[in-house]
């Protein structure tokens, strides 16, 4: 695929946002892409790109709008890996769990289990899962197939966001 291809699906979603949400994903669109990443089209409901890299053949980001126009864009992203995760980010995981009812999440027994969810191939590869605790103590494990959506994203995040993003993409390429 071209460059000229990648512009026109980064335009076409564009044309849904606002502004400012046009602002945040012309930032992280390029970041990805200046990593490697290549925006593909998803098949859902609304205009949605995953980014991933060809070599790594993971998925880190996904940018879209659901349902049509005059909604806020959604910005999701992998941080497994990342080491100092910013609250905004932890509070957006507990979210994920906790609304979809534990699905794809499942509690932690043994320190062995620390490694794999249990309900993709994915994850068999170790550390491929976001290790949560409750503060009454409750471990949990969170598949690290799906990015996680953050909210409320302002263009003050952008770096922070990069920066995370970055931390993730150099923990995949040492899988390859």
């Amino acid at each position: 695929m071209t460059d000229e291809k990648y512009d026109k699906m980064l335009n076409e979603l564009m044309l849904l946002f606002t502004d400012e949400d046009k602002f945040m994903c012309q930032q992280v669109a390029d970041f990805l892409m200046e990593l490697g990443y290549v925006p593909q089209k998803q098949k859902v409901q609304g205009n949605v790109l995953s980014f991933k890299l060809n070599k790594t053949n993971k998925v880190i980001a996904k940018i879209g709008i659901r349902n049509g126009t005059n909604q806020r864009a959604f910005f999701s992203v992998k941080f497994f890996a990342c080491k100092s995760v910013p609250k905004k980010y932890i509070d957006a995981l507990q979210y994920e769990i906790d609304s979809h009812n534990g699905q794809y999440s499942r509690p932690i027994r043994s320190i062995n289990e620390k490694n794999r969810c249990g309900y993709c191939g994915t994850c068999t590869g170790g550390g491929l899962g976001y290790y949560f605790v409750y503060p009454n103590g409750k471990e949990v494990l969170r598949c690290g197939a799906y990015p996680i959506i953050i909210p409320d994203l302002t263009p003050n995040d952008i770096d922070e966001m990069k920066s995370l993003l970055l931390e993730q993409h150099k923990y995949f390429l040492r899988l390859v």
